[in-house]
């Protein structure tokens, strides 16, 4: 239940004001602007989930929900809404207000922070899906690069609805039959595919449409034609959300417009361009963050924080299961070279655990270490939630941890199965579970690695449970990838062939006695030895993967050969399963 109070604008223009409680003047003011077609009934999700902490009021755009129509285009140009933010300021009487602002309500308010007579009475600014329109057009100029190219052409073929916008009658004509509508709400849908997408749509009268026109008609293109000679600038800490499937304002063009701000932060989130009703809980949380950042004097002067892509290293927080040693050793160092923000290093073993987290800092990142059993599932719940708590959600999260097992299949126990299913394959679900809900909540995308191996996909009956385990990570992997695509999540399964750690060592040999087991197992490290495919090479491998974002990585001569021979000719790989290849 929103409060509306009824203003008048500077031209006459009454604006209909709406706060979703009553202004607590101990409290910060978050004012929201719509874009179009919208009213400020498309701000009611995430008012709901910011209102118990701040003032929040949002009002209707001249001409759109409850506010009246100027009787002249010219009332829609630029000067005159930012003359109507201003107003509703000061109808505040609440002091400096934080702007969080969508599409056209963005472009005003870009517009008010950038003007001397506003921007002293805004005190941050969030701006989702609306570039300032001189830096728009200084952005479709900007094309000196096939890339940057690339990106001005795309943004052209995104802005292509402005042409039809500025025709005459015709847009009249298709809003009020309802066609023009319907695309709209085909659109609106794009984006909106998340599993905590809200599918609830914004009540807008045919007014909202025609009206909003104007917008177009009075203030474009004109920006886009006529160089300025300096673009404008703004003090208001600033942070600008990204949404990655937006098909109206492409993510290049909104980077460009995030370089304006000072100590401003710029992110990219999953969603499409009415992400603020798809997604209203991450804008409110985002958008809680920064004016709290601000409130506190936690934004200074200085470069932009743009927050890296989610097929990013630099600046990441990863973590690493079974990382005391081999190949989870090798990638959270490797990880830290990348750049990675911070490693956390989980292992059974602490010793070796808090190893790999003095290489990872003396390799110039920060590092902490967990003592966890992966097969536990309740207590990868626990460490997920500490590590959520002490350093935020992990971007990169690598399921390494796993142990060998050779033996033909009426020589492993049932006990023998439980142990390297518990590992191998519920260490790595519980793990993809208790993470990934996370990654989903936070709304910015993510990746997760899978260890699984060559064994996946090159049979072996000395092998069957090792094999059939990974088999099983590589096929959840594939499906986990389908599952969470619609998140902005990336699952790859590398697949290692034969690499030389100390798993040889510790392999699980059923159905022979101690010591058999040793000389197997001395054997096998032999060979692994002979071999020499480093866990490095495999750590460059699978911070490779996070950047490419490949389904499936088969890492070492061996596992791609074997890889195409599963497509080219699996009667081959049968045979070769019919070999022991234990060193006994």
């Amino acid at each position: 239940m929103t409060h509306t109070n009824i203003i008048t604008a500077s031209d006459g223009v009454n604006l209909a004001v709406h706060r979703y409680a009553d202004i607590d003047p101990q409290r910060p003011t978050i004012l929201a602007v719509h874009g179009y077609p919208d009213n400020h009934h498309v701000w009611d999700g995430v008012a709901e989930r910011l209102c118990d902490r701040y003032n929040v009021v949002a009002y209707d755009v001249r001409g759109a929900g409850e506010s009246s129509r100027p009787a002249k285009r010219s009332g829609y140009r630029l000067d005159q809404l930012v003359s109507d933010i201003g107003a509703v300021i000061d109808s505040l009487d609440a002091g400096p207000v934080h702007l969080l602002a969508h599409d056209w309500g963005s472009i005003q308010a870009w517009t008010a922070v950038t003007d001397e007579s506003v921007a002293g009475k805004i005190a941050s600014f969030t701006s989702v899906s609306g570039p300032h329109l001189q830096y728009a057009g200084a952005f479709l100029r900007s094309g000196r690069t096939p890339r940057t190219l690339a990106y001005v052409a795309k943004q052209l073929l995104s802005s292509g609805y402005i042409g039809f916008f500025l025709c005459p009658v015709v847009p009249e004509l298709s809003f009020r039959s309802r066609l023009g509508v319907k695309v709209v709400e085909a659109l609106e849908g794009i984006g909106r595919s998340s599993i905590r997408s809200q599918r609830l749509k914004p009540p807008r009268s045919i007014g909202d449409y025609i009206n909003g026109l104007s917008l177009y008609r009075e203030n474009m293109p004109a920006p886009f034609l006529s160089p300025v000679g300096e673009l404008p600038e703004t003090a208001v800490p600033t942070q600008v959300l990204i949404p990655r499937q937006d098909v109206f304002v492409s993510p290049a063009l909104q980077r460009f417009t995030g370089a304006i701000p000072s100590g401003g932060r710029v992110i990219e989130i999953e969603g499409g361009h009415w992400v603020v009703t798809s997604r209203p809980d991450v804008i409110a949380r985002l958008t809680g963050q920064w004016v709290d950042q601000v409130a506190n004097g936690a934004v200074v002067a200085g470069a932009s924080v743009v927050r890296a892509g989610r097929r990013q290293v630099a600046d990441k927080l990863a973590l690493v299961t079974g990382a005391g040693a081999g190949i989870g050793r090798a990638t959270a160092i490797e990880l830290a070279r990348q750049g990675a923000r911070k490693v956390v290093i989980v292992d059974l073993d602490v010793a070796a655990a808090e190893d790999t987290a003095a290489a990872v800092r003396a390799a110039g990142t920060d590092a902490v270490v967990y003592q966890v059993d992966v097969t536990d599932e309740a207590a990868m719940n626990d460490l997920a939630a500490q590590v959520h708590d002490d350093h935020g959600v992990v971007d990169i999260l690598v399921n390494n941890a796993g142990i060998g097992m050779a033996g033909r299949f009426l020589e492993t126990t049932p006990e023998h199965w439980d142990a390297i299913m518990a590992v191998n394959v519920r260490g790595v679900i519980s793990g993809s579970r208790a993470f990934g809900a996370q990654m989903v909540e936070r709304g910015e995308g993510g990746t997760i690695i899978n260890i699984s191996s060559a064994a996946a996909f090159v049979p072996s009956k000395s092998m069957i449970a090792y094999g059939t385990t990974k088999a099983a990570v590589l096929a959840f992997s594939e499906a986990l990838r389908a599952d969470l695509a619609d998140e902005g999540i990336t699952v790859t399964a590398v697949c290692p062939g034969f690499v030389n750690t100390n798993i040889a060592k510790s392999t699980i040999y059923a159905g022979m006695s101690a010591e058999q087991q040793e000389r197997a197992r001395a054997k096998a490290d032999a060979a692994y030895r002979r071999r020499n495919f480093t866990p490095e090479a495999t750590a460059k491998a699978i911070v490779k993967a996070v950047r490419t974002g490949a389904p499936v990585v088969p890492v070492a001569a061996e596992s791609r050969l074997g890889y195409a021979m599963r497509r080219i000719s699996p009667s081959v790989l049968r045979l070769i399963a019919r070999r022991d290849i234990r060193q006994v």
